[in-house]
């Protein structure tokens, strides 16, 4: 009987390849153009995005500041108080500081551009349905080495649970793309991470119970995996779980058990953690 929990991210995690992100800041672009509005000074957002991941960081140069060294157009009160975080969560997701995705870049970018969160949160949907429309196989989208497999075997001793913000609408193609279509024993959608996330949480341990016949894993036995703190892990970790954050660009946030910059990592830290025999 599985008595752990591995709750697993989706985009930067186990969907990765940039095109997403740039699709995203294409959009932006459009719209931008529609509203007669300027984008960076030194050009387009997918352009600045792209200078920002040739040189593997989020700390675009187009990114503007105040005199005390805030980027422009993000809330500090909003950012730092959970509680008016948590007021605006039915919203388009507040811009976020300290970045740490492309994602967010994207939509710094734009709200410093004049576009608002709700603008932006469109211009992303538009981004998803743009890539599908044009075909996942002629992006650079793909999954981790292996991670078909690994998660099969995983499953033999832990129940596996993918949590993304990501709409269940036209979700299949990507997990069809990636080749992960039944590499799970539950699938939250739409789960309004930070904010929905202890009820996403608690979901999964639902859900694997009823898999499980009726064990439910206690929190301490809970193993969540993801590349942006506060959304994936935070909640897990407040509840003596275990993180393993992929900080890809190397941003030094949040407190995780362990910190690894890409999958193979993650990888080999999961079949330690559980103890899986790995064929």
């Amino acid at each position: 009987m599985r008595d752990q929990l591995i709750l697993l991210d989706f985009d930067g995690t186990l969907c990765l390849g940039d095109d997403p992100v740039l699709f995203y800041a294409e959009e932006v672009d459009r719209l931008l153009a529609e509203q007669g509005r300027d984008g960076p000074e030194a050009g387009t957002v997918r352009a600045a995005v792209e200078r920002a991941f040739a040189q593997n960081t989020l700390l675009a140069s187009e990114i503007r500041y105040d005199a005390s060294g805030w980027p422009l157009h993000v809330d500090q009160e909003a950012v730092r108080s959970a509680a008016a975080q948590e007021a605006g969560k039915a919203k388009a997701h507040p811009t976020s500081w300290p970045l740490q995705d492309g994602y967010q870049l994207v939509q710094l970018l734009a709200v410093q551009a004049g576009l608002t969160d709700e603008e932006a949160g469109v211009a992303f949907a538009q981004g998803r349905r743009a890539l599908l429309a044009r075909g996942l196989e002629h992006s650079d989208v793909h999954a981790p080495q292996g991670v078909e497999q690994l998660l099969a075997q995983l499953r033999e001793v832990a129940g596996v649970v993918l949590i993304t913000n990501s709409p269940a609408d036209a979700f299949g193609p990507w997990l069809q793309h990636l080749g992960l279509t039944d590499s799970f024993d539950a699938v939250i959608n739409g789960a309004q991470k930070p904010f929905g996330m202890p009820a996403a949480v608690r979901a999964a341990q639902e859900q694997a119970a009823r898999a499980d016949g009726g064990l439910e894993v206690v929190p301490e036995r809970i193993i969540s995996v993801g590349d942006i703190w506060r959304n994936d892990l935070e909640h897990v970790h407040a509840q003596g779980g275990t993180t393993v954050l992929i900080d890809r660009f190397g941003t030094g946030l949040g407190d995780p058990t362990r910190r690894v910059q890409q999958w193979s990592q993650v990888s080999d830290l999961l079949t330690e953690m559980t103890h899986v025999n790995i064929g």
